[in-house]
Order: C-alpha cells, then sequence, then structure tokens
C-alpha cells in the first residue's frame, strides 16, 4: 500500500509533465519551409507537396509532419496556455487528495497517543469539532472496546461530510492542527525557510485558479462572463512547486510529530 507520500509524488508528476511539455513546445514561431526544412525533409523521407511544422526553442527541437493533424493554431502561446491552466488542476487535486490520505494513515495514532487531550484548542476547528457528535450506542462501543476506539473515533472525523475544504491553506492548517502539529502553517515556513504568509497567500491562490477553471473556463468568480484570465509559466511553475514543497514538508512535520507522541506514549505506559 502507498504511503500518502508516495502517492502525493505519483499525483503531482502529471502537473509537472504538463509543464515540461509546455516548455517543449513554447515558440515564437513556427518555421514551415526554409534550408532546415528542406533537409529535414529529406532524413524524413517525406515528399515534397507534404506540409511540415518546425518547433525549436532553447530545450526542443521537434518536427511535426502532416499525417499528425495537428493545426498551428493548436500551437499557438494562448493554446498552449491550456497546458498551464491542467497542470494547477492536476496539482489542487494532487493536495486535495494527499490531506485526507495523510489523515488517515496518522489520525488514529494520534487519537491513541493523546487520548482526551486529543481535540486541538484551535479556534479555526471549534465549528467543525461541534458536529462530531456520538449516541449513546456509539459511546458504549468506545467504552467496551477501547483498543479500536482510536480507529473508529478516526473514521468518524474523516466522514464529516461537511469538511470540504482540504485543498485550500484552511485545509493545511486543519489537518496539522488534528495530527498535533502546533502552528503547522510556521512550522512549514520554517521548514521551507519560506515566508509564512507567502505560501499562504500562494496556497489560496492556487486553489483559487483551480475552481475558476474547473468552473468558469478560466474566467474571474467576480466576472464570469469576462475574458480568460492570463497565465503564464512562471506563475504555474511556482504554483505547482509550492504545493508539492508545503505537502512535502507537511508530511516531514507530521512524521516527526507521530513519532514523538507513540514514544511518549510509551514511556507513559
Amino acid at each position: 500500500m502507498l504511503s500518502p507520500r508516495q502517492a502525493f509524488e505519483d499525483n503531482i508528476r502529471p502537473a509537472e509533465l504538463l509543464l515540461r511539455v509546455y516548455r517543449l513546445l513554447e515558440t515564437d514561431s513556427i518555421t514551415t519551409s526554409g534550408d532546415m526544412i528542406t533537409s529535414l525533409r529529406e532524413v524524413v523521407g517525406c515528399d515534397a507537396n507534404e506540409e511540415l511544422m518546425l518547433l525549436y526553442n532553447e530545450v526542443f527541437l521537434g518536427l511535426i509532419r502532416e499525417r499528425a493533424q495537428i493545426p498551428a493554431s493548436a500551437l499557438k502561446r494562448s493554446a498552449l496556455d491550456n497546458l498551464l491552466r491542467q497542470a494547477i488542476v492536476v496539482a489542487s487535486t494532487a493536495l486535495e487528495t494527499y490531506l485526507p490520505s495523510l489523515l488517515r494513515a496518522n489520525l488514529p495514532a494520534v487519537i491513541e497517543a493523546k487520548g482526551r487531550d486529543f481535540i486541538p484548542q484551535d479556534a479555526d476547528l471549534n465549528d467543525y469539532f461541534k458536529e462530531l457528535t456520538f449516541d449513546l450506542a456509539e459511546t458504549m462501543r468506545i467504552l467496551g472496546e477501547p483498543e479500536a476506539a482510536p480507529l473508529f473515533i478516526a473514521n468518524r472525523i474523516l466522514g464529516l461530510t461537511n469538511f470540504k475544504y482540504l485543498s485550500s491553506r484552511k485545509g493545511i492548517h486543519a489537518v496539522g492542527a488534528l495530527l498535533s502539529l502546533e502552528k503547522p502553517w510556521q512550522q512549514i515556513a520554517e521548514k521551507l525557510q519560506r515566508d509564512r504568509k507567502d505560501l499562504m497567500n500562494l496556497v489560496e491562490e492556487t486553489a483559487r485558479r483551480r475552481n475558476d477553471i474547473v468552473h468558469r473556463a478560466d474566467r474571474a468568480q467576480l466576472d464570469p462572463t469576462g475574458g480568460t484570465q492570463a497565465i503564464s509559466y512562471s506563475w504555474a511553475r511556482q504554483a505547482v512547486d509550492t504545493i508539492s514543497h508545503v505537502c512535502l514538508a507537511l508530511d516531514e512535520l507530521v512524521t516527526i510529530r507521530v513519532k514523538e507522541l507513540q514514544s511518549e506514549h510509551v514511556i507513559s505506559i
């Protein structure tokens, strides 16, 4: 079974691939004639009537033959920008799937180690825990099966249907706090040696942009009938990298914290 980190790395990889493909195809002009086209025509053995398109930049040289049925318009910068948009969507999805899996893998151990002190004294989570209730039968089950109680409670928490904001900066904070990290964003920022507010704002902006792309074809929420928002390779690269770095830092912090809690629990027993 894959660990949350392994699964995240698998899920973020397509976003990185989309960025690399964009970089390969990025060009200011497409060559369809000239000495280079003539030379390549001989290399690939095509006749003089076949249309060829040559792409080249600092990292790539590519020849597109007529049989590929790719029009030049599909290779314009405005069309290639959709690769960047999909990279944002994929990266956000990787984050959305990583955070619940991190909880599933570690929450029972945290509950078992901390016991009644498990619920974090965190204002942002107060409203969330108000909806976590147990009826008499469930309470008796917890009392009667104390060894199974941590997993049962963890599953109840994970099953709350209103826990829908795991793709935002609040979701990262919530998961960190539930897994016994004090001031999760501050710890993440210190590990990455980055400014805390900059990290939080970029993750939030990426989540917002993902929603614009998915729900409004990348039109702003405040102007859904307006034009498509501009996007750049540098911003998309930054967004994907930041999500990756934040998740890896969180994973390292949680791994260390869970080991500490388990060690303290064993000593107390």
